[in-house]
């Protein structure tokens, strides 16, 4: 389907009951049916919907055919002038964006160069939270008062995650995404198809938390008996050196984001996840909740989400028995020293994922990887409970 732009305006004029919110907002350029922003549908915003007769259609061939080309282009989409591109179908100058912005490194968050004027949209992995919060927004925005990031949720009914968030990429309508696990084959050729390429780029390193109700009593797992537990191999935490209590794993869907999706792959050696753990939570607040009101719950999510609770209690791991657990977190803190030296079970990358089309997407995306790798933005990392990539 080719894209249309959409400003939150229907054709008649009206107010329909699918707009959410009613009114005008700014032009956005769709790909699919409705819009992604209020929810009018193609046919609401551009009228029409039904195919023209075919007679119809061959007398305006043929009327196109004899005033000629340069007729067509002015009742056909409109190309933007030189030097300009679309953003959200509007033109706009391309603001001198680099055939290819490059990846360096820099001191502060103000020397970050080709910071492109723009409000970014962009959205992905949960394990990201730590790094969307309003302060470390607020120090990107002083550095930078034009580079407007605006979070962006996934349409109603699809729920957040590193494949919404990728997806949303590919699809124009995000200018960065975040993700918790390696962009796929099949994304990387999605994307090929459309004309642009994707490129994968680490700026922090985050460890995975198990956690239980607080008032459970056992001293840790191994890697073999969470892979057991959340098979359904292991039931009862008895089996586990725990009280004769039954288990109940509580997981997000491995089909939604990037952590249960790395947990699956990488802890549960591909294996799917038991029945027992249907139904799958929204996200890692509902997980939390759900464990503390569940004697025998058990969870995972991004350390930096799990230290600095009080419902719930994390558990230490270890890769084999007879070997030191080792906690997530030092009290209400992420345990950086053992992420970082990989003692830690269960460590992986946080990827920031660039489109490299040539445009305004790809130097927005090229600048926030940027800001993050140079050494205010590492610190940065480092203070919102992720390991740094760079040492300093």
């Amino acid at each position: 389907m080719p894209s249309w732009t959409c400003t939150g305006v229907a054709k008649d004029g009206q107010k329909h009951p699918n707009q959410n919110p009613p009114g005008q907002h700014e032009p956005y350029e769709n790909f699919g049916s409705d819009c992604v922003i209020c929810r009018l549908t193609r046919e609401q915003v551009k009228g029409g919907g039904r195919r023209p007769p075919v007679g119809a259609t061959a007398a305006a061939l043929g009327v196109l055919a004899a005033i000629g080309f340069g007729a067509y282009k002015l009742l056909g989409s409109q190309p933007c002038p030189t030097g300009q591109q679309k953003i959200n179908g509007v033109c706009v100058p391309n603001q001198g964006v680099k055939p290819s912005p490059s990846i360096s490194q820099y001191r502060t968050l103000a020397e970050v160069p080709d910071v492109p004027n723009l409000t970014v949209r962009y959205g992905g992995s949960t394990s990201f939270a730590p790094l969307r919060s309003p302060e470390i927004e607020a120090k990107i925005l002083q550095a930078h008062p034009d580079f407007k990031l605006s979070y962006t949720e996934p349409p109603p009914g699809e729920k957040p995650g590193s494949g919404s968030g990728i997806r949303m990429l590919i699809e124009g309508q995000l200018s960065v995404a975040q993700s918790s696990r390696d962009v796929k084959d099949e994304e990387f050729k999605r994307a090929k198809t459309r004309g642009f390429t994707l490129e994968q780029v680490a700026v922090a390193i985050d460890g995975i938390a198990l956690y239980v109700n607080p008032q459970l009593s056992i001293p840790g797992l191994t890697a073999s008996q969470i892979k057991d537990i959340f098979t359904g191999k292991i039931t009862n935490w008895s089996e586990v050196g725990g009280p004769n209590l039954g288990i109940k794993p509580f997981s997000r869907n491995p089909k939604d984001g990037g952590t249960p999706e790395y947990f699956e792959e990488k802890v549960m050696s591909k294996e799917p996840f038991a029945a027992s753990v249907e139904p799958y939570v929204r996200d890692t607040t509902d997980s939390v909740r759900k464990v503390a009101r569940t004697p025998g719950g058990i969870g995972y999510a991004t350390a930096s989400e799990v230290c600095n609770q009080s419902s719930v209690k994390p558990l230490p791991l270890t890769k084999r028995e007879a070997q030191t657990f080792i906690s997530p977190c030092n009290g209400k803190q992420v345990n950086l020293a053992n992420f970082a030296s990989d003692a830690y079970l269960i460590t992986r990358r946080l990827f920031v994922v660039i489109r490299r089309d040539g445009r305004l997407d790809e130097q927005a995306g090229v600048a926030y990887v940027n800001i993050f790798l140079s050494d205010e933005g590492q610190q940065l990392v480092e203070q919102a409970g992720l390991v740094p990539l760079r040492t300093r």
